[in-house]
């Protein structure tokens, strides 16, 4: 049997661990609340041509240059008509655009950069297209020689 004051000891170490698990559980509602797929506030890309114009985007807006961002507003509507956005991603480009038009360069740069981020961890392999043409080649070396 233990005595009372073996059971105080413990006490200390009980609330340290419970503070812990409290601290855990209370930093993973947020982390949840970021990365949970439903909590994303614009749609995936579907091309590629959608990646480029994000760039674009972001960087019209975070350099203010009006040039660029009607160089945005032509290759969506580009993109558009040739089936290279999905409704939801015209929509969501259209609102940035219109932020910056406005003279919400602040505005449209945070939701260009949201946008971007929004699309981490949403490829797969299955709609992923490979371009042979995405990364250099290397020559193969005649028969014999080894590189070095």
């Amino acid at each position: 049997m233990t005595s009372r004051r073996d059971d105080d000891d413990d006490v200390p170490d009980r609330r340290r661990v419970r503070w812990l698990v409290g601290l855990a559980a209370l930093l993973a509602v947020p982390l949840a609340v970021v990365y949970w797929p439903g909590c994303r506030e614009y749609p995936p890309a579907t091309s590629r041509e959608s990646m480029s114009l994000m760039k674009l985007l972001y960087a019209a807006c975070n350099t203010k240059d009006a040039a660029r961002l009607a160089k945005v507003e032509e290759g969506v509507e580009k993109a558009t008509r040739e089936g290279k956005l999905s409704p939801p991603e015209q929509a969501a480009f259209a609102k940035i655009v219109g932020m910056a038009k406005a003279g919400d360069w602040a505005g449209g740069e945070k939701a260009a950069f949201k946008f971007a981020q929004d699309q981490v961890g949403r490829g797969s392999a299955e709609n992923h297209t490979h371009d042979p043409h995405d990364h250099p080649h290397e020559k193969p070396s005649p028969k014999g020689t080894s590189k070095r």
